[in-house]
């Protein structure tokens, strides 16, 4: 009994050479007892006919010479009843994961599909593939299998060839970010909080940056960063920085900590730091009186709230090198008193008080020294 083969034209006794083509384990029946019986063993298997004997299901051997010189190739041969028809379809494959434009967390992926017929598969990777194709199962109907990919935008094209050549072609892209984003530095790292916040991170696909602040008495917020914009990337580690007001925690201690996530939904956490918030500018209370000239020395007294005090510092524009200098980095009962001589001539300073946060106030004086 014959198989299902494969045949390029059959019709009841034809008497022109064609070829035959069989599937995996057909039969293939001679009419002439002298010529044994033969079953594919192959893929396909391609045999010369002369003719085919539908009501005892037979094959006449033809003329090899005569078959090359037709040079068709052949289809597959159904038996519907009435006689052969020719398979001229290509295989249908559904690709069933990975799913087209998803993320994924990790390079080693489900891959899975269908069939409607035996047929080998292959996958062409159009980005890095250099136009050699992989195969992934033969003679196969389905398949249910983990799979690794490379890490970052996959592009692939799916090619299914059934046993008489017909093919069928799938396109599907999808994205891999396996690797977890990192935060790698927070700043300020100790000390005071003025609201200015920065944090360095490790990420090729990052969609979220938010920084989280505050405390239990105030109650804690967030801020969420623009990446494009509140950052910019040097030597694949991003840059970021931004400002928030917290001057309803002025004078309370708030925790703070920066959270990352990629584009597969993979989060980095900073740890959080605490810090103390002081947003109140110093006050000079002798703006007006705080310096007496008495010859080349200048006596400087100042008066000044701040709980937080750095220094009180100033800068003589008129020096040939410009830079501050400090005047007092202490207070007594609120005050700083020091003596500064000056050479002769105009001079104009710039005086300024510092608290530990950063807070500042300025105050330009001029005088003359003549002695």
């Amino acid at each position: 009994m014959i198989g299902i083969g494969l045949v390029l034209l059959l019709t009841s006794m034809v008497s022109a050479e064609f070829w035959a083509c069989f599937s995996r384990g057909d039969r293939i029946n001679y009419c002439n007892p002298v010529i044994p019986d033969r079953t594919c063993g192959s893929s396909i298997c391609k045999y010369c006919m002369r003719s085919f004997d539908e009501s005892n299901s037979c094959y006449s051997s033809g003329n090899w010479m005569v078959c090359n010189a037709v040079g068709e190739e052949c289809g597959s041969v159904i038996d519907n009843g009435g006689g052969t028809t020719i398979d001229g379809e290509p295989p249908v494959l559904t690709i069933n994961y990975p799913i087209e434009g998803e993320v994924y967390n990790s390079r080693r992926i489900l891959l899975d599909f269908d069939l409607d017929e035996e047929a080998d598969v292959y996958y062409l990777d159009n980005i890095n593939g250099r136009g050699r194709w992989t195969r992934v199962c033969s003679d196969c109907m389905d398949y249910e299998r983990s799979r690794s990919f490379k890490e970052g935008f996959n592009d692939l094209t799916f090619k299914a060839i059934d046993p008489i050549g017909n093919t069928a072609y799938t396109d599907i892209s999808f994205t891999i970010d396996s690797r977890k984003p990192k935060i790698r530095k927070t700043l300020p790292r100790k000390g005071f909080a003025d609201g200015n916040f920065e944090v360095q991170f490790s990420e090729e696909n990052p969609v979220s940056l938010v920084l989280n602040y505050g405390n239990y008495i105030t109650g804690y917020r967030e801020q969420v960063l623009d990446i494009d914009h509140d950052c910019y990337m040097d030597r694949k580690r991003y840059y970021c920085d931004t400002n928030v007001a917290l001057n309803d925690y002025d004078g309370q201690e708030i925790g703070y900590w920066f959270e990352l996530e990629d584009i597969a939904g993979t989060k980095d956490e900073s740890k959080s730091r605490d810090l103390e918030v002081d947003t109140t500018f110093p006050v000079l209370n002798n703006e007006d009186s705080f310096y007496e000239i008495d010859g080349r020395y200048v006596y400087f007294t100042f008066n000044i709230t701040e709980k937080n005090f750095d220094e009180a510092e100033y800068i003589d524009w008129t020096d040939s090198r410009p830079r501050y200098r400090r005047l007092c980095s202490r207070l007594r009962d609120g005050i700083c008193t020091k003596r500064r001589s000056f050479r002769n001539g105009h001079h104009t300073l710039d005086i300024q008080v510092v608290d530990e946060a950063g807070n500042s106030i300025a105050k330009r004086i001029e005088f003359d020294i003549d002695y």
